[in-house]
């Protein structure tokens, strides 16, 4: 099977019952961000992205959502949260591959760019993650907030939100995404982003920055995904209960 975009969604896995929860923690994150004045919008115009980011000092334009660099026409969404005067102050990316295997689409560079970019072994060596990460993979990336709008919640619910609207509408088999080795250690991914894995896959160069990197792969199963929505109730920074938030 090729690393290229999915076809057709298939017949959702999940329950009604972990559908209904899924909508109410999508309503309830939604919520908490129209409580500090925002609101969120479901984007696929990857230009408008690329022109945002492009526009912020030191944003960085991860190719895998460059429309110059990647075929971004099925399959991907972009979430852009915009304050009272239509500002957008955030925003955040998923793309939908199919893979036999997730370390094929870093061998190959065309997690990346769409004509590929092999990697040169005698630069770069890959490392085995524990599991597998193959079939539906989604794939998320240009997670950036206004200063104006950090600490706030939204590094943390934006995540969540659009790996559950990835979840509801697109059934991927695998969440994933690709850190440095700084947040790694920090333990951003797991605390904040909600993954359940987070494991060394890359060192030597790394095509989308063109330096050596220790790069990490955080990913977690659409089980995993379906099952972590209820610690957000228990973050201890940030927590979206939709009972409480629902309460009169």
């Amino acid at each position: 099977m090729s690393a290229t975009h999915v076809v057709d969604a298939p017949a959702p896995r999940i329950s009604d019952r972990e559908f209904a929860s899924i909508q109410r923690y999508v309503d309830a994150i939604i919520d908490a961000i129209a409580a500090m004045h925002l609101s969120v919008v479901i984007e696929t115009d990857f230009m408008a992205l690329y022109r945002f980011l492009r526009s912020q000092p030191g944003a960085f334009v991860y190719p895998t959502f460059n429309p110059f660099e990647s075929d971004l026409s099925r399959d991907s969404f972009w979430l852009r949260v915009i304050d009272g005067e239509g500002t957008t102050v955030a925003c955040h990316a998923q793309r939908v591959f199919v893979t036999e295997d997730f370390r094929d689409l870093i061998r190959t560079g065309r997690l990346w760019f769409g004509a590929g970019a092999p990697l040169d072994p005698a630069r770069t060596s890959l490392i085995d993650p524990t599991a597998l990460i193959t079939g539906r993979v989604a794939h998320a990336g240009s997670l950036w907030i206004d200063p104006g709008q950090r600490k706030r919640g939204l590094s943390v619910w934006l995540p969540y939100l659009s790996r559950l609207a990835c979840l509801r509408n697109f059934s991927p088999d695998f969440f994933s995404a690709l850190v440095f080795e700084r947040m790694a250690a920090a333990g951003v991914p797991a605390q904040a982003y909600g993954y359940t894995h987070v494991e060394p896959i890359l060192t030597g160069h790394f095509a989308p920055t063109d330096r050596d990197e220790t790069v990490y792969v955080c990913y977690m199963s659409w089980r995993d995904a379906v099952d972590k929505i209820r610690m957000l109730a228990d973050h201890p920074k940030y927590p979206i209960d939709p009972d409480r938030e629902r309460a009169p």
